[in-house]
């Protein structure tokens, strides 16, 4: 009945990201009028980008709307940029968004959208370089960033007829990047090559500064479920964002052994170091196993939602951004504090019992030994051996 159940999911699972993949995109000329207000009239002069010319009262050029697109934290971002005939960005308005609400809204808190105005349409449009990024929400910033740089360049190119040399992206590898990278590694060589795990606490509590409080990076279900639509934010600009999700999966199906969340997650770092303090453990093993499997049902519903509307943030309610970006809602917090009560009674309480990113992980640690076991007993012996393992 289980194999039944699980095979049943799936199969809803991708009958869900292929109907999100059918949709259709949302029609962008309801924002012509409010990127230039002054225009009279709009002709379009170009489908790919999506290029408008905007016609005054006098019937005089005004300028042009052109909309562009790069992928964010959750997904696609879309922008539309009006822009004078002499090349000057008028206005640049965010058309659709898949950004988890708090990391937009901390860019708009800094008027982000204000410093591109002025601009000419062939600046760089780089972080770093002629822009400043926001920090905390780096990518959501980078995504609008390489949107407009895209429509600007495109307008000014076909447009404008301006001269326009687009500048070879350099890759973004700082003091952040290395922190992670030797982290991971340090992980790596003594979890699977030295097995020392008398060095756990030292990594764990190094990924609770690194990857929790300074960079606020813990691998979400945001991180997974668009990588499963194929979202993937630009890799120059985000290697961060590759070496946190790639790093912790590959660890996972290539030793067979969940090590991320034993070993880097910060938050199982901060639950634990919640119970040590009370010194308490409470818990019953009969409904610990019946509620661990709370996981995977939520890992379902969350990834359901996500390829129903093609929008990562739609599934992601882990309290990881409250506690180290410290911002939410008020639910957010009141999640977060539940949360961390509960953790002084229950050794590691989201994690076994809520955590939709440890699901995966542990899922994707099955992969390798479940292929192992097929090589080495062949499958007639791995379905009667295995069985519940797989089914739980």
């Amino acid at each position: 009945m289980k194999r039944i159940v699980i095979v049943f999911s799936v199969a809803l699972l991708i009958a869900a990201w292929f109907y999100s993949d059918s949709k259709t995109e949302a029609e962008v000329t309801p924002y012509l009028k409010q990127a230039m207000p002054l225009a009279a009239n709009f002709d379009k002069v170009s489908g790919s980008p999506p290029t408008f010319k905007a016609i005054d009262t006098d019937g005089q050029v005004a300028g042009y709307v052109v909309f562009g697109e790069a992928n964010g934290y959750g997904g696609p971002l879309k922008v539309a940029v009006a822009v004078d005939p002499k090349g000057k960005i008028l206005e640049t308005i965010i058309v659709d968004n898949k950004e988890t609400p708090a990391y937009l809204s901390m860019v708009m808190r800094h008027k982000f959208l204000e410093k591109i105005k002025e601009k000419s349409v062939g600046s760089a449009f780089e972080l770093g370089e002629d822009l400043d990024g926001v920090s905390g929400a780096t990518i959501s910033s980078g995504a609008i960033t390489e949107a407009v740089r895209k429509a600007g360049h495109d307008v000014g190119r076909r447009q404008l007829n301006l001269s326009i040399t687009e500048k070879q992206e350099n890759w973004q590898i700082g003091l952040p990047e290395i922190a992670v990278i030797l982290l991971y590694l340090f992980t790596i060589i003594f979890a699977l090559v030295w097995k020392k795990p008398n060095f756990r606490n030292y990594v764990v509590w190094a990924s609770i500064v690194i990857l929790g409080f300074w960079l606020n990076r813990p691998i979400s279900l945001s991180y997974i479920s668009g990588a499963s639509l194929g979202y993937f934010p630009s890799y120059h600009q985000n290697l961060l964002w590759y070496v946190v999700l790639f790093g912790g999966v590959g660890m996972a199906v290539f030793s067979g052994r969940n090590i991320y969340c034993a070993w880097l997650c910060p938050f199982l770092g901060v639950q634990e170091l919640a119970n040590r303090i009370s010194g308490v453990r409470c818990g019953a093993a009969g409904a610990e196993n019946k509620l661990r499997s709370t996981r995977n049902i939520l890992l379902w519903f969350g990834l359901f939602l996500v390829f129903i509307y093609r929008n990562p943030a739609l599934g992601s309610y882990e309290p990881f951004g409250t506690i180290f970006g410290f911002t939410g809602t008020g639910l957010d917090w009141l999640l977060l504090s539940a949360v961390l009560v509960a953790a002084i009674f229950k050794f590691r309480f989201w994690c076994g019992y809520f955590c939709p990113v440890g699901a995966a992980l542990d899922i994707c640690a099955k992969i390798n030994r479940t292929i192992k076991k097929l090589v080495n007993n062949g499958p007639n012996k791995l379905i009667k051996e295995d069985a519940h393992e797989l089914t739980n």
